[in-house]
């Protein structure tokens, strides 16, 4: 897809012409994608630029689309979806996955990329196996996909049936982004609708939190136009890095959120987006204030606490017991680091 527009609203999708620099075969893969890719944005700031940034909707035979890819957020070392109304992590999240089905085709776009790009989109996917499709695959009318690359997708290898709720966000990704597809694929909606099943439940009140590659920058996700705002850089990689410069910066910063972006943050007293509580802003203030917030209600603020060089031992020590795992983690490397560490450089 191509990049989101300035206003919000998507940008029309950029299927394949024949025009482009051609990606070289002998290095190169399709990956086959099936809800969250279909959103304008969403996989080129994951893969890179790349040489070609052109989908071929296609047909994979013998699956269907599902919800059952669901995840424990309590725990996880880089991601977490949250309620907006207070910032609680959402306990257990489904996603999408493929389930195998005899009699279903599930529809997709398949973008060329890069094999060394493969490594960036394998931590964007983490829980999800990257399997072979190209058996399976097969393009759309007046599209071609060259046999001679391989093609693969990602699915959960253990999926869990029991209902769990889905973000009304994640889930609009892969519906408005097949809309936009129809305008010139005009099945492929129709296609989407008939090879998904029904969600189990909705919620319109999470939002995705999640660390780039870096393990420096952490980001909020806007889900409806993959646009995104940097909420901290840490001093301290939070996790193992396996970039240095992560491909978030590419994306636009959400509409209507430009104060809350670390890179230039302008913080109100009071702000009426529904996504960011008062009383989180009120400590995020106090924060940029050199203000101690290491006992505030909201993980975020006791996070950005844990990663400040003047904090007194003695809270430090307090955050070592934090119910976050985020923040304990944020301690343990706060400790371990020397003091001629890069930890007192500034952000």
């Amino acid at each position: 897809m191509t990049a989101s527009k300035g206003n919000g609203t998507q940008s029309s999708v950029r299927l394949a012409t024949g025009a482009g620099r051609p990606i070289d075969i002998m290095n190169s893969v399709y990956i086959f994608g099936y809800q969250s890719i279909l959103a304008a944005g969403s996989l080129a700031t994951s893969v890179g630029a790349g040489e070609s940034r052109q989908l071929i909707p296609a047909r994979l035979e013998g699956y269907v689309r599902c919800w059952s890819a669901a995840r424990s957020f309590r725990t996880n070392e880089t991601k977490r979806y949250v309620y907006t109304n207070d910032w609680r992590i959402a306990e257990r999240v489904a996603f999408a996955t493929l389930t195998p089905s005899c009699s279903k085709t599930v529809n997709g776009v398949c973008w060329r990329i890069p094999t060394d790009r493969l490594a960036d989109l394998d931590f964007r996917e983490q829980g999800y196996t990257r399997i072979e499709v190209s058996q399976n695959i097969s393009p759309y009318r007046s599209y071609e996909l060259d046999k001679s690359v391989p093609c693969y997708t990602y699915i959960d290898p253990t999926p869990d049936p029991s209902p769990t709720i889905v973000s009304q966000s994640y889930y609009d990704m892969g519906r408005m982004g097949a809309a936009s597809i129809s305008k010139q694929v005009p099945e492929f909606l129709a296609d989407y609708i008939s090879s998904t099943e029904p969600p189990p439940f909705l919620a319109d009140d999470l939002a995705f939190v999640f660390f780039s590659g870096d393990g420096h920058h952490l980001w909020l996700l806007e889900e409806s136009d993959s646009s995104l705002v940097l909420l901290h850089r840490f001093a301290l990689p939070q996790l193992i890095p396996f970039t240095r410069d992560p491909s978030e910066s590419l994306r636009h910063v959400t509409t209507g959120l430009e104060w809350l972006d670390a890179r230039h943050r302008v913080l109100p007293e009071v702000s009426d987006n529904r996504r960011i509580p008062s009383g989180m802003i009120r400590d995020l203030l106090l924060a940029a204030n050199g203000e101690d917030v290491s006992a505030s209600p909201y993980w975020l603020c006791r996070l950005i606490a844990a990663d400040s060089a003047a904090l007194p031992t003695v809270r430090l020590d307090e955050l070592a017991d934090d119910p976050d795992f985020w923040i304990r983690r944020a301690v343990q490397l706060r400790r371990a680091a020397s003091p001629a560490s890069s930890y007192s450089q500034s952000h």
